[in-house]
C-alpha cells in the first residue's frame, strides 16, 4: 500500500490545490531511504564571495530605460502571497493593516495604481496565493473593488500543496490530522507558466517581471531600479543588500556567492555548518527582476528537506526555493538564467528596498518608516 492510500488522505482536496501525487510518493521514498535529508541539501563545492553592482539613484539613463518600459506596458508585478499564514497569529498577512488602515495588499495595489497613472499604461499585478491565503485574499480585493485597479490588471494563481512528513518519511500528523503545507516559493516558475498567466502576459506585451514578497513594501515599481535590470541584459536580476546581525544572529535567507565557478543565490540552510557568513557581505532581499521570455520553459527546482517544529513535534517539509533557479544550467552547461546582482539600500526612508515584516513586532517597528518611504517614492514619481 502506498503512502497516499492512507484513509486520512483527502485526495480531492489536495488535487484541487495542485498536489502532485507522483512527485510526493517519490520524495517520501527518498526520505525513507535516507537519500533526502536536511543534511543532503548542504553544498559540497567551493564557495566564494560574489561581486554586486551598486544601485545608482542618479543614473538618468537607467531611469529613462525604466520609464520607457513602464510607459509601453512592458513590466508586470508578481507578489508572493502564499505560504501558511501563521506568523500573524493565523491571519493572512496580506490583509493586515500597515498604516492609514491600508493593508499590505492595498499598498501594493496603490503602488501599481500610481505607477500606471504616472506612465499612462496599466501595469498588471499578479498574486501567487496558497490554499491558506487564496480565499481571504480574493475576498479582500473583491470587497474593495481591487483598490482602484482595473479588472484586467489583477490576476491570481495558486502555488501547490503538499503533506508534511515525519523524519522517517511517513505521514506527519497533529492531533490525529494530517498536516498540509505550501512547499516553497519555488512553485512560482511552474505555477505561473501552468496557470496560463505567463502566456497571457506575453500576449499583452509584457517583457519583464518584478517579483517580491507581499510583506516587503520597499520593493516598489521604481523606474530607476527597473532600468538597471534592463540595461544589465540579464535574465534574472536579484536585489541584494547589506547583511546584518540581528540579536546576535546573521540575517536568514539566501546570499549571493560563486559556487564552483557559477554566480548564484544560495539559500541559507545550504551553507556548510562551519561556513563563516562574514565572507559574504550581502544577502538576497528576495526581490527579483526577470526577463519574461526566459521563464517560458520548464524550470524544475530540487526540493530540500527542511525541519520544522509543528505542534511540538519535528516534521519535514520538502521545499523548493525561487532563488535556486540561479544555480540551474542548460544542456550546454551554461547558466539557465544568467544572473545580475544589484546592491540596494536596505531600510533607509529615502531609498530603502528591504523592509521584511515577518511578525507583528516587525510591523510595529517598521510602520512609520514604511509610510515615509512609500510617500517619498510616490512624490518622486509625481503620482
Amino acid at each position: 500500500m502506498g503512502i497516499l492510500d492512507d484513509p486520512r488522505v483527502d485526495m480531492n482536496f489536495l488535487l484541487r490545490h495542485g498536489f502532485e501525487p507522483g512527485r510526493f510518493e517519490a520524495e517520501a521514498e527518498a526520505v525513507r531511504s535516507g537519500e533526502l535529508t536536511p543534511e543532503s541539501a548542504i553544498l559540497r563545492g567551493s564557495i566564494e564571495p560574489a561581486e554586486s553592482h551598486p544601485f545608482d539613484p542618479a543614473d538618468s539613463e537607467a531611469k529613462d530605460a525604466g520609464e520607457e518600459a513602464l510607459s509601453h506596458g512592458k513590466v508586470a508585478l508578481v507578489v508572493l502571497n502564499g505560504g501558511m499564514a501563521t506568523r500573524f497569529g493565523g491571519v493572512v498577512k496580506g490583509v493586515v493593516e500597515v498604516f492609514d488602515q491600508k493593508s499590505f495588499i492595498e499598498l501594493k495595489c496603490e503602488d501599481v495604481r500610481r505607477v500606471s497613472a504616472r506612465y499612462g499604461a496599466p501595469v498588471p499585478l499578479v498574486l501567487m496565493n496558497s490554499f491558506a491565503t487564496d480565499t481571504a485574499t480574493r475576498s479582500h480585493l473583491r470587497k474593495a473593488d481591487r483598490f482602484g485597479l482595473r479588472p484586467e490588471q489583477v490576476s491570481f494563481f495558486e502555488q501547490t500543496i503538499s503533506l508534511r512528513l515525519t523524519p522517517e518519511g511517513e505521514l506527519f500528523e497533529v492531533d490525529g490530522e494530517l498536516s498540509p503545507y505550501a512547499p516553497g516559493h519555488g512553485d512560482f516558475y511552474p505555477c505561473l507558466r501552468g496557470s496560463g498567466i505567463l502566456k497571457a502576459l506575453r500576449e499583452r506585451g509584457v517583457e519583464h517581471l518584478l517579483f517580491s514578497n507581499v510583506d516587503n513594501l520597499g520593493a516598489t515599481a521604481d523606474p530607476r531600479v527597473i532600468g538597471h535590470h534592463l540595461r544589465s541584459g540579464a535574465a534574472m536580476t536579484v536585489e541584494v543588500t547589506e547583511k546584518r546581525r540581528v540579536n546576535g544572529k546573521w540575517d536568514k535567507g539566501g546570499a549571493p556567492a560563486v559556487v564552483d565557478g557559477q554566480l548564484q543565490i544560495v539559500e541559507g540552510f545550504r551553507f556548510p555548518p562551519n561556513f563563516t557568513q562574514e565572507q559574504l557581505p550581502d544577502f538576497s532581499t528576495n526581490t527579483f527582476h526577470f526577463r519574461l521570455a526566459d521563464l517560458d520553459r520548464p524550470i524544475v527546482l530540487p526540493r530540500h528537506a527542511v525541519r520544522k517544529e509543528v505542534g511540538g513535534k519535528t516534521a519535514l517539509q520538502l521545499e523548493s526555493i525561487a532563488c535556486e533557479a540561479s544555480a540551474l544550467r542548460d544542456d550546454s552547461g551554461q547558466p539557465l538564467l544568467p544572473l545580475h546582482l544589484l546592491r540596494v539600500d536596505r531600510d533607509s526612508e529615502e531609498e530603502g528596498r528591504f523592509f521584511p515584516t515577518k511578525a507583528p513586532e516587525d510591523l510595529e517597528r517598521n510602520r512609520g518608516a514604511l509610510e515615509r518611504r512609500l510617500n517619498r517614492h510616490w512624490d518622486r514619481l509625481g503620482a
